[in-house]
Parts: structure tokens; sequence; C-alpha cells
């Protein structure tokens, strides 16, 4: 419905001419008619849609965006784009940057520490089994998994045990984006006792067949392939490209790519269904076939701190030393100073001369402690200090060094190991790294250590090691035997008798359970940790020993009386 409304001039007309009035107000109706039907589209709202936007970050008139080009860009598009560049300097950083290498360091030390061990999940209820069954079921494949992932067996290269093999995984995540594992049964081996193990390729390993346009169909199957990623319609990855040698050779020098120098790898099997190649990268945005490394963003500010750091440095040295401006009237040039060098040089080659054991050539001066010169009577000895480094260098580089920590999610305090604030600044930065710590690790778990445990756990039943009915001939069955969580180290303490007293109120509260807080603490097995205390506990009444966690520090008489404790109304 049209709402046109007279104004000023309508109603001037109207006054003088009512029929005039009439055919302006019938021609102005007809007139926003007409508009309507020809108007460009609008909002929900009914607003026209058009111009730079609201947000003042893409506009392109503003002279502080003037010079920002930007474009929406695929995943693929932003990451295989300059990949090669950023793995090489990423390595370079971490290897030669003391912040780059805190950065990948702190959270493989944090996150794996020791190792992620794994605690199987049985439900018995679910798997038709006893409670008590379930539990000496997984005591036993804990225990031997456990002895498999302390041997080199995990590893096909036989360098690393399997918990090494977690860092070196995380590491390569954080370093150069992402990891290649690919399940091999080296059955020639020596003295191998489990015959699942995993070869791992590197990020500059994973690549697309030479003269292959990236993100085209390859010829034979037909599948996309991007980064060395073979994807189906789903874009789920079907295979694997990789190369035969290392990009620069096992000795440094780089070779040139050929049709044949790379190897196709499925992704699957199709007998056992377990995962042939696992690709451990994080995933930021849909579509992405390859990882980034967590110091691409911070690239530039750590050469930016590099070089600053290195200014600094040298500049400290040179204070350190002495310069001397050497005046001569007379037009002679200053002696050679004789730090006694050659002679100890020489000394050390065996080729000492008689001139130098003589000691002495009429023109050096000796630079020795408490030495007295005699110079021309007219030149004149100046002393020069290049003065101090810049006080302002440590504030500067605490300001680029906190961009850096806030972009690789690790606190300032927890990159440099610097706990120099009060005690609840100190616990605030390992409690907020710890809430990365925790995400990691069960992103890691997820990704590595649960396919490496379920293809162990399928070659111990299939060797029969284990009896699992259902389990290889049951999908639903297999998952649930194959139920499964990981446990990691305990946090750091900074004052563990105020946080063992706010623990023990978790507890009484219900806020918390035994064995979370055990998990937490040390990453120990609060089960485990009941029956190993309920034995010391009888060991210590047989001893006749007072009772450690009885009431007064353990100054009590043992009893094998239950303790009584007093609840307070």
């Amino acid at each position: 419905m049209l709402n046109v409304r007279m104004n000023v001039l309508d109603r001037a007309a109207a006054a003088i001419s009512p029929s005039w009035g009439m055919k302006r107000m019938a021609a102005r109706a007809t007139l926003s008619a007409a508009s309507a039907l020809t108007s460009s589209p609008t909002s929900p709202d009914g607003g026209r849609i058009g111009g730079q936007g609201g947000y003042k970050g893409g506009h392109t008139n503003r002279r502080q965006t003037r010079g920002w080009f930007a474009r929406p860009r695929s995943a693929n598009a932003d990451t295989l784009g300059n990949q090669k560049t950023v793995i090489g300097r990423a390595r370079d950083a971490a290897m030669n940057m003391p912040l780059a290498t805190a950065a990948i360091e702190r959270p493989v030390t944090f996150t794996v520490g020791t190792g992620l061990m794994a605690i199987p999940d049985l439900k018995a209820d679910e798997l038709g089994i006893s409670a008590d069954e379930a539990r000496t079921l997984g005591a036993q494949i804990a225990a031997d998994f456990d002895n498999y992932m302390s041997s080199t067996d995990p590893d096909a290269a036989r360098t690393a045990t399997g918990y090494d093999q977690q860092e070196i995984v995380l590491r390569g995540v954080l370093e150069s984006g992402d990891i290649l594992g690919v399940r091999v049964m080296p059955q020639n081996q020596i003295g191998r006792y489990h015959e699942t193990a995993w070869k791992l390729y590197e990020a500059d390993r994973v690549v697309s067949p030479a003269n292959h346009d990236e993100g085209a169909r390859v010829d034979g199957t037909g599948n996309v392939v991007a980064g060395g990623v073979e994807v189906d319609d789903f874009t789920a990855p079907i295979a694997y490209h990789v190369l035969k040698s290392p990009p620069n050779g096992f000795n440094g020098v780089a070779i040139g790519r050929t049709p044949d120098d790379t190897v196709r790898l499925d992704a699957w099997g199709e007998k056992s269904e377990l995962p042939t190649c696992v690709h451990v990268m994080t995933v930021k945005r849909p579509e992405q076939f390859r990882g980034a490394s967590v110091l691409a963003p911070v690239l530039e500010i750590l050469q930016q701190v590099s070089t600053l750091t290195e200014a600094e440095a040298f500049a400290a040295v040179l204070t350190s030393m002495v310069a001397i401006i050497y005046k001569s009237k007379s037009g002679n040039p200053m002696p050679e100073p004789d730090y006694g060098t050659d002679r100890m040089v020489d000394a050390a080659e065996g080729w000492q001369t008689a001139a130098t054991d003589a000691g002495a050539r009429a023109s050096d001066l000796p630079m020795e402690v408490g030495s007295t010169w005699e110079i021309e009577h007219d030149d004149e000895v100046e002393m020069k200090s290049p003065g101090r480094p810049n006080p302002a260098f440590e504030p500067f580089f605490k300001a680029l060094a906190n961009q850096i920590a806030a972009a690789v999610e690790v606190p300032y305090e927890v990159l440099m190991l610097a706990f120099n604030a009060s005690y609840s600044a100190s616990r605030g930065a390992l409690e907020v790294f710890y809430q990365t710590v925790r995400k990691r690790r069960d992103w890691l778990a997820a990704h590595w250590c649960t396919p490496v445990y379920r293809a162990w756990l399928y070659e111990q039943v299939a060797k029969g090691r284990y009896r699992m009915p259902g389990f290889l001939t049951n999908r639903t069955l297999r998952e649930r035997w194959s139920n499964v969580r990981f446990r990691g180290d305990g946090k750091i303490s900074l004052d563990p008798g105020r946080e063992a007293n706010a623990l023990e109120v978790h507890e009484a509260h219900a806020w918390k359970t035994g064995a979370e807080i055990t998990a937490e603490l040390t990453g120990g097995d609060y089960d485990a940790n009941v029956e190993r205390r309920a034995g010391e506990h009888r060991r210590f009444v047989d001893a006749g020993l007072p009772i450690p966690n009885q009431q007064g520090g353990g100054s009590a008489p043992a009893t094998d009386q239950p303790q009584q404790t007093e609840v307070p109304a």
C-alpha cells in the first residue's frame, strides 16, 4: 500500500485550484508506484544494501586502511600459497631464535611431558562381562600397552619410543604445521615383538605429484589433489602423496622433481578398516587440507626481535671493551700493541721463531696489567668507551614478547619461565596455560594416540593375546572394546600446601572427585593409588608404625581399629 502525503507545494496548489491539487496528488501516486516496481533489492528490514558498510575496517577511502589490500580466499589458497617458505622459516626460527624455540618447546614439554598413558575404558554392561573382568582386563591392557610404548617397537626406524613419538608428532605440528604417520608392519626386523609400527614423514615430504596443478583432479583416479592430499567429493582424505626421499636429499643438496618421485599411500586399510595414514594437523577452517605452523603469524616479529637482540648483545660487548685514540703530533704511527697471543699461538703450533722467543719487537707495546708506556713528547692517548646498551631494550623486548606469547597461546611468564610477579599472577598464568595444555592434550589423544592404540589392540586381538568377542566382526563391539582415555602429567604447584587445602574443600563438597584431583595433581590413577595406600597402611600397622595420614601428623600410635573423625555440627 502506497502512502502519498501532501507536501507544501500540494497544499498551495490545492488552495488556489482544488482540481489542480488533485491532479498533482494522482501524478505523485503514479510515480511512487512505478518507483517501487523498479527499486533495487532490499535487506530484510527494508533498508537498501550498498555503500562501504558499517565496519570502518572494510572502508577503502580511509587513510588508515587505504594501503591494506586483502581479499577472501579459500583455506588451501591461504595455506599452500607459500607453504615451503613458511615451513623453512619456522624451522630456522625454532633452531636459531630463543623465543621461537621456547614457543615450540614449552607446549611440547607441558602437553606431552613423560608421555600420555592409555587408560582402557571398558564398560562391563555394554560388553557382557563382569565388572571384575573389565577391571582385570583393562589393567592388563594398560600394562601391556605401556610396555609397547616404552619400547622402540612403535617406531619403524627403531630410534624413538612410543612416548618419544608423541613428542615428535606434536613438535612437528607446531613447527611445520602437520606431520604424517604411516602404519607399517616391519616383520623382518630382528628382535621385534610387536609388528605394528609407524613411519613419520615431515610436512615437506607430503607434496602433490610433479607437474600437478594444485586443486586439480589427478590422472587415474579423478580425485582432487592439493598439497599432496587426495580427497573425495566430501573433501575427506583418501590418499596421500609422499616424496620417496627428502626434498633436499639426505646431504642437503636440492633435488629436482621427476614424474615418479612420489608414492601414493591409501588413507585407510580395506580389510582392517584401520587408518593406514594418520595426518595430524590443527584444522581451523572448512575444507582445509594442510596445517600451518604455530609460528606463522609471528615470523615477521620474531625476525625483528632477533635482530634487535643481536644488536643489543653486540652493544653490550662493545661496552665491555676499551677504545684507545692515539693522537700523534709528530706524524709517527702508533706502535702495534702486543697482547702476547703471537707467542702463545706460535708455541701451540710448534713453529716459534727465535725473534718471537726473544719476545721483543721494538715497535710493540706490551698490553699487561700495570704496564708503563713511553711515547713521544707531543703524542697523546685518549681513552674512549662506546657507552652502555639501550636502557629501553628490556621493556620494548617484553612488549614484543607479550605479543608473541599471546599469539602462540603461551603466557609470557611461562614462555620466559619468569615467575617474578606475585603468587596470584603466576598462578593465573599457569592456570590459563593449563587450559591450553588440556585442550591440546585432548586433541593429541584424539588425532594420534587413539589411532596408535587401536592399531596395536587390533594386532593383539588378531594374534589371540586378548579374548574380545565380536572385535573383528562387529564394528559396534570393536568401538566398545577400543574405548580409551589418556592421562598426562600433573600441573605445576606453586604453593602445594595452600592448593591442597583448596582441593580438600572441593572434594568435600563433591565439586571434584578424587580421580579428577589425582589426575590434575600428578597424572596418576586414583583407584590404583587407593589400592597401594591400603597395602601401605596394612604394612604400617603390621610393623607397629604410626599412621602417616592419621590426625596428629603421624604421631599417633598404630591401631587396627578404624580411625574416628569428629564431624562438626
